[in-house]
């Protein structure tokens, strides 16, 4: 039987990996380009709940103080936050882009905009488990889950410590060797300390969990976190205009368009036929005619250098495109 370098592979939703003869190997330096379907785009990039989006702090801020950053970034048109993200960039190759993000106040459609990232830093206070050692000091009289004494709240703090410092899993984590911030429970500011018992002084001294025995601490310390500031801009004043809006902006192509030779045609069947859940294509460099007319029609072949260039794994991801009739997200992967 001849293979041709071209291999094909496609992924099958719950049936698992199903391959061609021919496929490369996981170690193989190869060119990659998966296809995930995107089956209602226009909701898929419309934020329409902002309670959905979770702070990154291991408790999230409360629902009703996501929903005023959400409304006074619609109203003003700029809000900053803390480790909380309404947009996203993302790595395409060795450029930074950003993600499509958009919002409604339900009359008026916005694109959202990462106008500035930075870290800042902030007198926290912080509890965690502190692991120790096997041998038990005498003097221990460790508690144990649940802790009834504790509000809910301090026992979802509790809890949450507790997998950060992976009090279920064996090893546990030594989480008092890593930087303030990361190391348990941060009380930001909607964590409201003064509710809590668990700082400034936790009130038992010793957590015994499983095999594992853990030291309570609560620490102030200056811990850095990202701030963000958000911008809005109006796209649109109905649902029509903002799906003209995403169609002209967010969309690189619609294949069915134009003609596509019999190779790029083959590689676009093979790379969806995963459908409902994802497929790809591959092959082994140099990059084939096929897949630089799709990554032409995509907009990103001139992003794409020769595979030679590459010493780590690249990926060049949120390319959409529809093919059959169906909305696609493209992502190419370079293996190097």
């Amino acid at each position: 039987m001849q293979y041709t370098r071209r291999t094909l592979l496609t992924t099958l939703g719950a049936a698992g990996v199903t391959s061609v003869a021919g496929c490369l190997s996981s170690g193989d330096s190869r060119f990659r380009l998966s296809a995930y379907p995107t089956e209602d785009p226009y909701e898929a990039f419309l934020l329409t709940d902002p309670a959905g989006h979770r702070a990154q702090f291991a408790i999230d801020y409360p629902d009703e103080y996501k929903r005023t950053v959400y409304d006074e970034l619609l109203a003003s048109g700029s809000v900053t936050v803390l480790n909380y993200q309404l947009a996203h960039e993302y790595d395409f190759g060795s450029e930074q882009r950003e993600r499509p993000q958009f919002a409604t106040d339900g009359d008026r459609y916005y694109r959202i905009h990462v106008e500035t990232v930075r870290t800042v830093e902030r007198d926290w206070w912080e509890f965690y488990l502190d692991l120790q050692d096997a041998e038990q000091p005498d003097s221990t009289d460790p508690v144990t889950v649940p802790v009834t004494s504790l509000s809910d709240r301090d026992q979802q703090i509790l809890q949450q410590a507790m997998e950060a410092a992976a009090a279920d899993r064996d090893p546990a984590i030594d989480v008092g060797d890593q930087k303030p911030g990361s190391r348990g429970v941060t009380y930001h500011h909607h964590l409201d300390t003064e509710a809590s018992d668990l700082v400034p002084s936790p009130p038992f001294e010793y957590l015994q969990h499983n095999d594992h025995l853990f030291q309570a601490r609560a620490e102030q310390n200056t811990i850095p976190v990202t701030e963000r500031t958000f911008t809005a801009e109006q796209i649109g004043r109905s649902r029509s205009e903002y799906e003209q809006h995403v169609r002209d902006t967010v969309l690189e192509v619609d294949f069915s368009t134009g003609s596509l030779s019999s190779e790029a045609t083959e590689l676009l069947d093979t790379a969806t036929d995963g459908r409902p859940v994802s497929g790809f294509y591959e092959e082994s460099p140099p990059m084939s005619d096929g897949l630089d007319t799709v990554l032409t029609q995509l907009n990103a072949a001139d992003h794409v250098q020769e595979h030679s260039e590459y010493t780590e794994y690249t990926t060049f991801p949120n390319m959409y495109a529809v093919y059959d009739g169906s909305w696609y997200e493209f992502e190419l992967a370079v293996y190097p």
